[in-house]
């Protein structure tokens, strides 16, 4: 049982290390776009968060 909980502490960390990783890569991009992109912060944070996100967040793009 407790090989259980051992692999959803990994696939917790494999997934917390990704979004922590995808929202450096945004914030990166937010400073070398600035001048580009002057719209609010949140609206321009989603859009390149949609470009650096490399997991699949609906349903349809799980399917094998």
């Amino acid at each position: 049982m407790l090989y259980l909980l051992y692999t959803l502490i990994g696939l917790v960390i494999i997934l917390l290390t990704n979004l922590v990783v995808t929202v450096l890569l945004t914030l990166n991009d937010l400073r070398s776009h600035q001048w580009e992109d002057n719209g609010h912060f949140i609206n321009v944070f989603k859009k390149y968060f949609g470009k650096n996100n490399n997991i699949p967040l609906h349903f349809a793009d799980w399917m094998l």
